[in-house]
């Protein structure tokens, strides 16, 4: 707890008040309902949730509700300061932080100091306060607070539980066939081709984080990869297709750039000395590093701001041509003088930027970069790839044999699906032939060598017939699997068996007097759903949709529904125990939407689960539900993006 200073005017023993200021006002709470107080750390806001609960935080591990204390009272919003503090306040056993202006003092007071509430109390809601302690002949009031109050919300009955009639049906309408016909593949770019793995070898989509390096493996083996405290080989898969690294092909690119831009300005020096033609591209957006950005998509901000600092300095450039090419039919002198002063330094600063962006690439690719973890029957492998495109539901008529030209010794790919017309083409993987048995027995004495200890004390559980031993059933039931997601900066996640699929957003039809939170509706391979932006929904600003954009879509009431989220993570398993339980006061009067509280990384990283059947609440759910008696309409088109239509499909 920080120091406060006492007060030493003490009129006995028999309370302790913690005084903090708001204002100009004094308030105190009870010293045995103080647990600490802290500097503002930092709060996850939680969407809908009452206008007073400022967010969670972490504080040690425990994950608290947040109050703004000023909000609570009505008090005007300021914003925080050097004094600004939070008290850490537990009434009906659960804790609490409020928000203050300031710490004053811990004073000490006989209980007949305390005076009954007057029924206005300088604008605070007396049903707030316990009473207040008068000081000084009355020149002094501090007001002391009733915490139960201030803290505890009632939770009103759900009430959305209404059915959504016409519009999206949760049936497809034959565009699709029986499931008996069709295939759920996982699909995902390595290089410049996408390739696809069966839905059910895989057991989850991670982010890439530490990776450590093993000596004397094979080349293909990136490391080991650390995941509930289990040691997992990851193989590179470009290594293992005879592909160059990821990093190590961009920067690649890049010095090709570089050297096509410096003959680029040799062209342009010759065309003015001499006046042969100039035949160098001066569209920045059709140059060689032009195309190249208009291809490449990252996730990396880091990356993102350093292509936006390049922006400039390459247009210039770019358009530097024209004028003295223009100027030379006048003058060559001037021209080539003109050249020399902007044309070489706007090079050098280019092939500045364009080192600095290798540097930044190498650094930061692996933010775009996934593990999937998957199972070939043998060993649990997680295969490295340059990112998830979708996992997908295709027919099975539009999936052919691999060409016998182009299958490989190994026969590791066992089909190629054919889709848009043949325009695409997805090469499906054999996860039991992807590594062959010289492959498996390597990775298997890596394991071996890696997780001795483990082993050991499993044999010794085994060999005592530990009843409590827990069998792969019993483990999964103590896990929850997610899809993960961002709004803003914030992290939010849904059980795997809530998310039917994740697309990239396509062309959005608006309808007319449509809820706010509805974008309008899409066409999901002949079915139309609606589109809801959760952003609007949870009262965020607006967003500009990007590349990095996804349409989640889950079923609501049983109506397929499109969700849109800035972007999607991973899919990730966790143990039931890095759950916590949605504090009340989070989830506000009739807010049900919150499953709980995910702490990962020591609590450094918090994701907030949400309840599908809950996004909406009962007066949203019945205009959602009138919706579903409209058709599509012939109304504008609100967005066209990527039209390469991919999407990730999520399957148990």
């Amino acid at each position: 707890m920080s120091t406060i200073e006492s007060n030493e005017q003490t009129l006995g023993d028999d309370g302790q008040l913690v005084v903090f200021g708001l204002g100009e006002e004094e308030f105190g709470v009870d010293i045995h309902a103080v647990r600490e107080i802290v500097r503002l750390p930092e709060v996850t806001p939680i969407p809908r949730s009452p206008e007073y609960a400022t967010g969670i935080c972490n504080l040690r591990g425990s994950v608290l509700p947040v109050i703004d204390t000023r909000c609570r009272f009505g008090l005007e919003p300021i914003e925080p300061t050097d004094q600004s503090r939070m008290l850490v306040v537990e009434s009906s056993g659960t804790s609490t932080g409020i928000i203050v202006d300031n710490m004053r003092e811990v004073l000490r007071l006989h209980g007949t100091a305390i005076e009954d509430t007057p029924g206005v109390c300088r604008g605070v809601d007396d049903a707030f306060l316990s009473g207040v302690v008068s000081l000084d002949k009355g020149k002094r009031l501090i007001m002391a607070l009733n915490l139960e109050q201030i803290i505890n919300i009632e939770i009103e009955e759900n009430s959305t539980g209404l059915s959504i009639t016409g519009g999206g049906s949760s049936k497809d309408d034959g565009t699709e066939n029986d499931a008996s016909e069709m295939e759920q593949l996982v699909s995902f770019q390595v290089g410049l081709e996408e390739y696809a793995l069966d839905i059910n070898a895989v057991n989850e989509i991670l982010r890439v984080t530490e990776i450590t390096e093993v000596p004397n493996v094979p080349d293909f083996v990136k490391g080991l990869f650390t995941i509930r405290n289990k040691l997992m080989p990851v193989v590179d898969l470009r290594n293992l297709l005879g592909m160059d690294v990821m990093a190590r092909q961009h920067i690649t690119n890049i010095d090709t750039i570089k050297a096509s831009h410096s003959s680029w300005v040799q062209e342009l020096s010759t065309s003015l000395s001499t006046g042969n033609t100039f035949t160098g591209e001066t569209d920045p957006r059709r140059c060689e590093f032009g195309l190249w950005m208009e291809e490449f998509n990252t996730a990396s901000q880091e990356i993102q701001n350093k292509l936006k600092e390049l922006r400039g300095p390459h247009t210039m450039l770019h358009q530097s041509a024209e004028p003295l090419l223009q100027l030379a039919k006048i003058s060559i002198d001037e021209a080539m003088e003109q050249f020399e002063q902007k044309v070489q330094p706007l090079l050098q600063s280019n092939l500045n930027l364009l080192d600095n962006l290798k540097k930044v690439i190498e650094a930061n690719i692996h933010e775009d970069q996934r593990i999937l973890v998957v199972d070939d029957g043998e060993l649990t492998v997680g295969y490295l790839v340059d990112h998830v495109n979708e996992v997908i539901r295709v027919s099975k008529s539009i999936i052919n044999e691999t060409p016998t030209i182009a299958k490989t010794v190994k026969s590791e790919i066992r089909g190629v699906a054919k889709l848009d017309e043949g325009k695409r083409l997805i090469l499906i993987m054999d996860e039991g032939a992807i590594l062959t048995g010289s492959d498996n027995k390597a990775l298997a004495e890596i394991e071996i060598a890696t997780d001795t200890a483990d082993d050991e004390s499993e044999e010794e559980v085994m060999a005592e017939g530990d009843e409590d031993a827990k069998t792969l059933e019993e483990q999964s039931l103590e896990e929850e699997q997610l899809v993960t997601f961002l709004l803003d900066k914030e992290e939010y996640g849904l059980r795997i068996m809530d998310v039917q699929e994740i697309n990239r957003l396509e062309e959005i039809t608006e309808i007319p007097k449509a809820p706010s939170f509805i974008d309008g509706v899409t066409n999901l391979r002949g079915n139309i759903i609606p589109v809801l932006n959760i952003r609007n929904l949870f009262g965020m600003d607006p967003r500009e949709n990007d590349d990095k954009s996804r349409i989640v879509i889950v079923d609501i009431s049983g109506s397929k529904t499109g969700v849109l989220v800035d972007q999607v993570n991973e899919v990730m398993r966790l143990s039931k125990n890095d759950i916590d339980k949605t504090p009340a006061i989070v989830t506000g009067s009739g807010n049900q939407f919150m499953d709980g509280i995910c702490k990962l990384d020591g609590g450094k990283r918090i994701i907030t689960m949400l309840n599908v059947s809950q996004l909406l609440d009962s007066d949203e759910m019945a205009d959602f539900t009138a919706m579903g008696d409209k058709k599509k309409p012939a109304g504008k088109t609100k967005a066209k993006k990527n039209p390469t239509k991919k999407k990730l499909k999520i399957a148990e």
